[in-house]
């Protein structure tokens, strides 16, 4: 069970009655103060779900479980916008000498520099890499969980003008990578081992839609 408390917002009557025709609702009510009191039998996705439509309803406060205290009004931009999470670029770029014909990680450092991701509330994410291409062969850098390589989030071939970015602007994030909360690594190789490609960056963009 999920217990939701919020605080006084002059909307109390409609948003009770519209709580109340909400499925797996267990109780509901309005206090002294005109705050809200209510109960549902919610999953963790449905309680996103609620809560995202709670903030377009009103600008107060609510008190999730009497632990979890949100100001609605903050909260709708966070919940409803597109994020901009992860950002590296360098100069000059890193060299990958002799890159091979099977995936190596990109930094060779600290386990190949995981970072961290949520992808609750997003469906798709937006992809630019800077990278010089140097040698003849087809090169490819890709996304993977960093707790096993062989789930990739996606992987996109790289053009072939030299020191151009290749943008994948709407990329869909698979199933097993929704809600996803983890680290990511970034890979690459090529399809003739002896190129010498250098990475200059990479930009990462969560989209809502």
């Amino acid at each position: 069970m999920t217990n939701y408390y919020i605080s006084h917002t002059g909307k109390s009557k409609p948003l009770l009655d519209w709580m109340l025709t909400l499925p797996n609702l267990v109780t509901a009510g309005v206090d002294s103060g005109r705050n809200i009191k209510a109960e549902f039998n919610h999953t963790p996705a449905q309680q996103e779900d609620f809560v995202k439509a709670l903030a377009l309803k009103t600008g107060g406060t609510i008190l999730i479980n009497d632990i979890t205290e949100i100001t609605l009004g903050n909260f709708i931009d966070r919940v409803l916008t597109d994020q901009s999470f992860y950002s590296c670029e360098f100069n000059p770029g890193i060299t990958k000498t002799n890159i091979g014909l099977t995936y190596v990680n990109i930094f060779t450092d600290f386990s190949g520099r995981p970072f961290f991701i949520d992808t609750t509330g997003f469906k798709s994410m937006a992809i630019q890499i800077l990278w010089t291409k140097v040698g003849t062969g087809v090169q490819t850098v890709r996304i993977v969980n960093d707790a096993d390589n062989t789930q990739v989030l996606e992987s996109g071939g790289l053009g072939n003008t030299p020191g151009a970015s290749d943008d994948f602007p709407n990329v869909a994030i698979p199933p097993a990578f929704l809600k996803f909360k983890g680290k990511w690594r970034l890979q690459a190789k090529s399809t003739v081992a002896a190129d010498d490609p250098i990475f200059v960056g990479i930009r990462l963009y969560l989209r809502r839609d």
